[in-house]
């Protein structure tokens, strides 16, 4: 009786964000019928100028993104613990696919349970592995953060994004801060337990300070950015307002915003909403700014489940 009362609830954040995204995309929907008949109408007039040559080579940009992500997150592994590629890249594919359609960054969760030894080792538990996930994290935002500048994308998020609000971030942070001083008081009794996690986690984050791996971790980062950066351009072209990388890199910067905190499944609403939003300050018509949001999620959706099932199989002959 208790497990199928913790089943239910646990049930509970999918449904109601299965429920939150049909009602942003429907919602949006509705307000572009009613209000916006005429761009609807573009909008289907639009989409046939994209080619199956486009789709399916964003379908494989997208794909090449995921391989990239696992080389990444490969690279950051300690090199005496460290695993097949074809392992990694079957979690992270799966754990991507999670991520997508279930709540409170499962697939996360999935890769970490699935890539720990069994049994575990000493010196390599699911905490060191824990710390690895956080290094490609930052590895990631690095990555992200170095071709802003590279580019330039950051004088047109600059211009384009308000800093209002700031005053209530400087709440949080200083709320964050009291916790952060306070936190040894309320813990102190388990104090030694948490030094033992503690130790295991930061072993997870020894490759950040060896350079070899640094380096080839932040390249495939590099990539994996640069490709989507690519799809995005690729679908641009199709539409007759072909954005230059620099460009690309202030969408991907307000998508990322957009969708840091999942409130749909698959990120439905947001992902559109705020590629749509960016592209049309950038001078494009509503209709192809919708166009190309919706077809690049739906293609980036497709490549997860694609790569999802090649790492299913790859786990199922392993």
């Amino acid at each position: 009786m208790n497990h199928t009362y913790m089943l239910n609830q646990s049930k509970k954040p999918l449904f109601i964000r299965i429920g939150l995204g049909i009602f942003i995309l429907g919602a949006g929907g509705f307000w572009l019928l009613q209000s916006q008949r005429s761009v609807a109408d573009k909008i289907l007039t639009v989409l046939p100028k994209f080619s199956i040559g486009c789709l399916a080579f964003v379908v494989f940009l997208d794909c090449l993104q995921i391989f990239f992500m696992s080389v990444r997150f490969w690279f950051l592994y300690p090199k005496e613990h460290r695993t097949k590629i074809q392992n990694v890249f079957a979690a992270m594919s799966i754990g991507q696919t999670l991520n997508s359609f279930l709540p409170a960054r499962a697939g996360d969760i999935y890769k970490i349970t699935v890539l720990t030894p069994k049994p575990s080792k000493p010196d390599f538990t699911i905490l060191t592995l824990t710390g690895i996930l956080a290094a490609d994290k930052l590895v990631d935002l690095t990555s992200f953060l170095v071709l802003i500048f590279i580019f330039g994308s950051y004088k047109e998020n600059i211009k384009s994004l308000s800093l209002e609000g700031l005053g209530s971030w400087k709440w949080l942070l200083g709320i964050a801060l009291i916790l952060a001083l306070l936190w040894p008081i309320f813990l102190k009794k388990y104090w030694s337990r948490i030094k033992i996690w503690l130790v295991a986690f930061l072993k997870g984050l020894k490759s950040l300070f060896s350079p070899k791996q640094l380096f080839f971790s932040l390249s495939f980062a590099i990539f994996v950015w640069l490709v989507e950066a690519l799809a995005l351009q690729q679908l641009s072209i199709y539409q007759s307002y072909p954005l230059t990388l620099t460009q690309c890199f202030f969408v991907l910067t307000l998508l990322n915003l957009a969708i840091a905190v999942p409130i749909s499944v698959a990120n439905i609403g947001p992902f559109e909403a705020s590629i749509a939003f960016a592209l049309k300050k950038l001078g494009m018509p509503l209709e192809s700014a919708l166009a190309i949001a919706t077809v690049h999620h739906g293609l980036q959706v497709l490549s997860y489940v694609l790569t999802g099932s090649m790492g299913w199989i790859i786990r199922r002959l392993n």
